[in-house]
């Protein structure tokens, strides 16, 4: 018996998994659609950045980095504002006096 050749969904299974090692020793990240966040928190500091994503669905530099008192993670818990235009917008991120995040407005260009 002959062995078939591997299938397109192998393929596209093997093609997937070497993009996402590619991606995990680089700055990118892939989606699809507008901006994506990337959000880390460790004991009493929380961090963020904000990266704009064009139709090719990679965002490799962050247009906007921000630091968080307490360990907040604001986006995850909906505290911000996404504009856009047509090819700019602009990400507000609220804090509290309590908590507060710095820088709180960022600047995204779909440039």
């Amino acid at each position: 018996m002959r062995a078939g050749r591997p299938s397109t969904y192998r393929w596209a299974a093997v093609g997937c998994a070497v993009l996402a090692g590619a991606i995990g020793w680089t700055d990118a990240l892939a989606v699809v659609g507008r901006a994506v966040v990337r959000e880390a928190s460790f004991v009493l500091a929380g961090s963020g950045e904000v990266f704009a994503v064009g139709t090719g669905g990679v965002g490799w530099k962050p247009m906007g980095s921000w630091t968080a008192d307490d360990g907040i993670r604001p986006i995850a818990a909906g505290s911000y504002e996404l504009k856009w235009g047509p090819k700019e917008g602009t990400l507000l991120i609220h804090g509290s006096n309590a908590n507060p995040v710095w820088p709180a407005l960022h600047g995204l260009s779909c440039d």
